[in-house]
């Protein structure tokens, strides 16, 4: 038997982490046992590299420590005798060793279930009688009745796979790309850290794809996907206050897309250098990156946004009619028909729609001295954002565009307007208060007092850097936590 890598063992862990706190989010109700059994199968689904053993105890979120001791005091509980369990054996069984009968029966207790679901058994019914008994739900079910179309689509595609040998089949490129979407798509509503840990593993799963025989076509199809899912970790990296990872993916990103020969990915790449220098204070190396960008992508919602980033810059650097030009020259690039790929098709976190577009013109106009016209655009990107749907209103942005509202008023000395552009912000939970609006609202604090200059320092001494921080520690992971 081979053993992982504690590198890969530590990146399943983190996946299964996710996983768990996704689904138990989602909950409105305690989790039931049922749900920890789904929670379970969707682990192992994702790293069938872990044992089914392992994957029940990471569902259920205990360390090695933590389960024995609740496999102790499910004896005391239930009057039978203290078995000798120890961390080695349980760590051997999780590693493929089996236990014997009377340990397989006490640990099915446990985890109330059986023998199959833990990876001790197989199961040699037919596929098509196998069915959740009446009341019960099984491994694949959200509700009250088996998912059964969610069961057999997963299946299908399983098996599909499975029946490709010498390359990657057009079936995985195309889930792959289908995931890759819907994770852009959802950075818009959702909460960075955990689609974080999902973009690691689809990110993973295309480097894994690229090892094996691909046609060119395929490869150039993967090199794409796996520089658009770095594109989405520098994004959250940025959002999590690690700007030098957020840097290094920004250009991995434009390295897949120049290998790939996909413009719109190389200059959206560079676009996040710039915005990442942008927030570094390297404003001279922000302009030069969105120049660089301009020369793969001139139009369109890609183009208009490196012609912000670059105004953004030069507004910093005093370049007054430069920026002045650049908005121009940002309208001016979102002609009709000038669409592509990337920030018109994957949308999501790569579109620079005219909501985003009228913030990023507030805070270039900030820059220029002009708070009246920052007032201005940032009203109109807010009243944007209030009329979107779901899918397209970025939460952060907003909070942004709301965060420089706040910073104009300061600067027309209107402490009353700059209040009332925050309150909507203080209801932001901790995971969503992303960096650059907690930097954002310190720079203005030294222009509020009293309880509101109370409030913007607690506000921003807890937020999503600091929520990364406990849940991806840099240090490796010790024997005591969840592995």
């Amino acid at each position: 038997m081979t053993t992982p890598s504690r590198g890969g063992d530590r990146s399943a862990i983190q996946i299964a982490g996710g996983i768990r706190e996704r689904t138990l989010a989602a909950l409105g109700d305690p989790p039931t046992t049922a749900v920890f059994h789904q929670i379970a199968e969707e682990i192992h689904l994702c790293c069938p590299q872990l044992s089914r053993f392992k994957c029940v105890r990471l569902a259920y979120g205990w360390t090695v420590e933590e389960v024995i001791e609740r496999f102790h005091a499910m004896c005391d509980r239930e009057r039978i005798k203290r078995r000798g369990l120890t961390e080695r054996s349980w760590r051997e069984w999780e590693a493929g060793a089996r236990p014997d009968r009377d340990y397989t029966d006490l640990l099915c207790r446990l985890f109330e279930t059986g023998p199959v679901q833990l990876g001790f058994a197989r199961d040699y019914t037919p596929e098509e009688l196998r069915r959740p008994e009446q009341g019960q739900r099984g491994p694949w079910t959200r509700g009250t009745a088996p998912d059964l179309v969610t069961a057999a689509a997963r299946e299908a595609s399983e098996h599909a796979e499975r029946a490709e040998t010498s390359e990657v089949g057009d079936s995985v490129l195309e889930r792959l790309r289908t995931q890759v979407i819907w994770l852009s798509r959802r950075y818009v509503w959702e909460s960075p850290l955990p689609l974080f840990v999902e973009m690691r593993a689809l990110q993973e799963q295309a480097r894994r794809a690229l090892e094996r025989r691909v046609h060119p076509s395929q490869a150039g199809e993967l090199y794409f996907l796996a520089g658009t899912l770095c594109g989405l970790m520098a994004n959250a990296s940025m959002d999590m206050g690690r700007r030098m990872p957020a840097d290094t993916l920004a250009r991995a990103a434009w390295t897949y897309g120049r290998i790939a020969g996909h413009q719109s990915l190389m200059g959206w790449a560079r676009g996040m250098q710039a915005s990442v220098a942008l927030w570094d204070r390297r404003y001279e190396d922000a302009a030069g990156y969105a120049e660089a960008g301009l020369t793969h992508l001139p139009r369109g919602q890609g183009g208009a946004r490196l012609h912000m980033l670059r105004a953004r810059a030069g507004a910093m650097l005093g370049w007054t009619r430069e920026a002045e030009d650049d908005l121009l020259k940002a309208a001016d690039a979102r002609e009709p028909g000038a669409g592509d790929e990337l920030h018109d098709g994957f949308a999501g976190e790569f579109a620079f729609r005219p909501a985003k577009h009228a913030y990023y013109t507030a805070v270039a106009y900030l820059h220029l001295g002009r708070p009246d016209r920052a007032i201005d655009q940032a009203r109109a990107a807010l009243d944007l954002y209030a009329r979107e749907d779901r899918q397209n209103r970025s939460y952060g942005c907003e909070a942004m565009a709301a965060a420089h509202l706040a910073a104009a008023h300061l600067m027309e000395d209107d402490p009353d307007g700059a209040e009332r552009a925050m309150a909507p912000l203080f209801d932001l939970p901790p995971e969503r208060r992303i960096d650059s609006l907690a930097e954002t609202l310190q720079a203005a604090r030294p222009r509020v007092g009293g309880p509101l200059a109370d409030r913007l320092q607690a506000f921003c001494a807890s937020g999503l850097p600091q929520s990364a921080a406990r849940a991806l520690p840099e240090a490796p992971v010790t024997e005591g936590g969840v592995g």
